[in-house]
C-alpha cells in the first residue's frame, strides 16, 4: 500500500511517495539548519527546491502600461521588441476602436491585437476608467457600479482578443478599498495599485489586490534629455539597492510614452505623465544589462503573478528514486487554465550523473549537472500539474548515420555534402565520404534538426525537364516532394510557367543560375533519439532535374 509522509517547509509543502522499503527519505533537521544557518548539508536523492524567482534570477521585474494608448503601441512595442521584453498592457474597454478615427489617443483592437500575438499580457483597467471607490458594489449589469465595470469590460476585451484570458486588472487612479477589492477577486488573479516601487517576493490573501507599483514624476523643465537623467539616475539605484539587493518584484507604470522632442516642444500639453521613448529605451537597457546577469527577472505582471503563486502552493509526490531513474509529480492545486506557467527548480541526483534526459509530457531536454560541493543537482523547468517530471542518467550515448544518394533508380551516392545537425545547445557539423556515408557519434537523447548543403558541379537539365514543370503546372502529371522542390527554381513556394521558362532558359545557357541553391535535399528533418541509434538517408537532386536524369 502506497503510504505519503507530508513535510511543510517555509510554506511549501513536500509529499514524499513510499513504495515498501524503496523510498527517498528527506531529513527535515539538515533542511531546515541549511537554510536558518545558510550551510550546506546532504540532501536526499529525488530533493525539488523551487527557486525564489524564474531561472534563479535574484530579484523580479515588470513594465506595465495603462490606458490603451497609441503611443504604447507606436513606442513602447518597439522598445520592448528591441530587448526582447514582454510588458503588461492594462486598456480601457470603451476607448479603443476596430479602425481610425481613434479616440482621442487611445489605440485601436487590431493593435492590442498584435500586442498579445507578440507574447505580452493584456489586462483590465475597467470599462470607463471612473474612481471605483466612489461607486456602489451593484452586478454585473448595472452601468455606474463597481461590478459591472470590472465584468464587462473583462468580457469586451476577450471577445476583442481571441484566446486571451484576462488575469490582471490596475485600478482607475490605483484607488481601491475592501469593497472594489472584494469584487475583483471574483474575476482576476491579482490587482495593481499604486504606492511603492517593489513588493515582496511572497504575497498572499487579498494583499494580491493591492500590488503595489510606481510611476516617474520628472521634474520641470524638461528642454534637453539631460533635464531627466537625475530622474534616470535616482530610479536605477533604488532598483540597485533596494529591489535586486533585497530580491523584491518591482512594477514599473507609465502612461504616455513619446519621443522627447514632443515633450520639449510642449506640441500636446494634454499628456499624462509622459515618459519619453529614449527615456524608456535607456532603462530597458539597463534592466537588459541586469538580467543578462542574472539580477533582474523581466516579465508581464500576469506571469509574476502565476510564478509566486505556484511556486506558493508547490508540492510534489516522489514516484521513483534509484541511481538510474528519477520520477515525481509536481502539484500545486491550482487552476491548471490559468496557472500553467514554468517554475524553475533544482533536484537533487546522484554525484555520477553528469548528463541528465528530462522529460514532461511532449517535453524532452537535456541538462548538464552542477554541484554545490556536497550535492548535485539539474536545474529544470516544470509545469505544476503537467504530469510527471521523468529524470535519467544519460550516460548512453549514441549515433545518427546514413547515405546520401541521387534521387534517382541507381541512387548513386554523392560526397563531399556538408551535414549539420542542431539541437538546443549545439551544433555539429560532418561531411558525406566517397560513398555518401555520413556519421555523427556520442550523441545524448534528445531532439535534433538535420540539414544538408552541397555545391557539387550542376547538371542534368534540359528541355524535358521544362515540360515537366509546364505539365505539372497544368495538372497534367504529378511530383513527388523532392521534385516539387527542385522544380521551383525561382523560389516562389510553387511550381508555375515561370518555372519552366527559367529551366529551359538554364539550359539553353541564357541565364547561369537559379534564385536558388544548385542541389536539393530532403531536409531539413527532425531527428528524435531516444535509446537507440538512428539511421536517416539524405536523398538529392540538381535543381531543375525533375526527370532525375543526373549522373554525377
Amino acid at each position: 500500500m502506497k503510504k505519503f509522509i507530508l513535510l511543510k517547509i517555509f510554506g511549501t509543502m513536500i509529499v514524499l511517495s513510499i513504495c515498501g522499503n524503496n523510498f527517498a527519505q528527506t531529513n527535515h533537521s539538515n533542511i531546515q539548519n541549511a537554510f536558518s544557518n545558510n550551510k550546506k548539508s546532504i540532501s536526499s536523492v529525488g530533493n525539488v527546491s523551487v527557486k525564489t524567482w524564474a531561472d534563479d534570477k535574484k530579484s523580479a521585474f515588470s513594465f506595465t502600461f495603462d490606458d490603451g494608448l497609441q503611443s504604447q503601441y507606436d513606442n513602447v512595442r518597439p522598445v520592448m521588441n528591441k530587448y526582447n521584453f514582454h510588458a503588461t498592457y492594462f486598456v480601457i474597454s470603451s476607448v479603443l476602436v476596430d479602425s481610425p478615427p481613434l479616440i482621442w489617443r487611445y489605440g485601436t483592437w487590431p493593435e492590442f491585437q498584435e500586442l498579445y500575438a507578440e507574447g505580452n499580457e493584456i489586462g483590465d483597467h475597467t470599462v470607463t476608467h471612473p474612481d471605483l471607490t466612489s461607486l456602489k458594489v451593484g452586478d454585473e449589469n448595472t452601468p455606474g457600479t463597481i461590478t459591472y465595470e470590472l465584468y464587462q469590460s473583462k468580457v469586451k476585451i476577450e471577445q476583442k482578443i481571441p484566446n486571451l484570458k484576462i488575469t490582471s486588472l490596475a485600478y482607475p487612479y490605483c484607488n481601491n478599498n475592501d469593497s472594489v477589492r472584494n469584487v475583483a477577486k471574483l474575476y482576476y488573479a491579482s490587482a495593481r495599485s499604486c504606492g511603492t516601487y517593489s513588493d515582496s517576493s511572497t504575497i498572499s490573501g487579498m494583499n494580491w489586490f493591492r500590488v503595489g507599483s510606481g510611476d516617474i514624476k520628472f521634474d520641470q523643465p524638461r528642454n534637453t534629455l539631460s533635464d531627466d537623467q537625475d530622474e534616470f539616475n535616482n530610479y536605477t539605484q533604488t532598483l540597485q539597492n533596494n529591489t535586486i539587493a533585497k530580491g523584491l518584484w518591482t512594477v514599473f507604470l507609465a502612461h504616455e510614452v513619446v519621443p522627447f522632442s514632443e515633450i520639449s516642444s510642449g506640441a500636446d500639453s494634454s499628456l499624462y505623465y509622459p515618459v519619453s521613448k529614449e527615456w524608456l529605451d535607456q532603462l530597458a537597457e539597463w534592466i537588459k544589462q541586469k538580467s543578462d546577469s542574472n539580477l533582474v527577472w523581466v516579465e508581464t505582471f500576469g506571469n509574476v503573478t502565476r510564478y509566486i503563486k505556484e511556486r506558493e502552493n508547490f508540492s510534489y509526490n516522489l514516484i521513483v528514486s534509484t541511481n538510474s531513474e528519477i520520477q515525481f509529480d509536481p502539484i500545486d492545486g491550482l487552476d491548471d487554465s490559468i496557472y500553467n506557467y514554468p517554475l524553475t527548480v533544482d533536484v537533487t541526483v546522484p554525484s555520477d550523473w553528469t548528463n541528465v534526459q528530462v522529460t514532461q509530457g511532449e517535453n524532452t531536454s537535456q541538462v548538464i549537472t552542477f554541484s554545490d560541493g556536497i550535492n548535485t543537482y539539474v536545474r529544470i523547468h516544470v509545469i505544476p500539474d503537467g504530469g510527471t517530471v521523468e529524470l535519467n542518467n544519460s550516460l548512453n550515448l549514441f549515433q545518427l548515420s546514413g547515405k546520401v544518394v541521387y534521387e534517382n533508380s541507381a541512387m548513386l551516392p554523392i560526397e563531399n555534402v556538408e551535414l549539420k545537425l542542431i539541437s538546443s545547445t549545439d551544433t555539429l557539423t560532418t561531411t558525406s565520404d566517397t560513398n555518401g556515408n555520413y556519421v555523427f557519434e556520442n550523441l545524448s537523447p534528445g531532439t535534433y534538426t538535420l540539414t544538408a548543403f552541397g555545391n557539387g558541379k550542376w547538371g542534368g537539365v534540359n528541355s524535358t525537364d521544362a515540360l515537366m514543370a509546364a505539365r505539372y503546372f497544368s495538372h497534367l502529371t504529378s511530383l513527388d516532394s523532392l521534385q516539387l522542390k527542385a522544380g521551383d527554381v525561382n523560389n516562389s513556394g510553387q511550381i508555375n510557367a515561370t518555372d519552366a521558362l527559367l529551366i529551359a532558359r538554364r539550359f539553353t545557357h541564357l541565364i547561369n543560375s537559379f534564385n536558388k541553391s544548385d542541389w536539393i535535399f530532403s531536409t531539413p528533418v527532425i531527428i528524435s533519439i531516444t535509446n537507440s541509434n538512428v539511421v536517416e538517408d539524405i536523398e538529392t537532386l540538381t535543381t531543375g532535374d525533375l526527370n532525375k536524369s543526373y549522373k554525377p
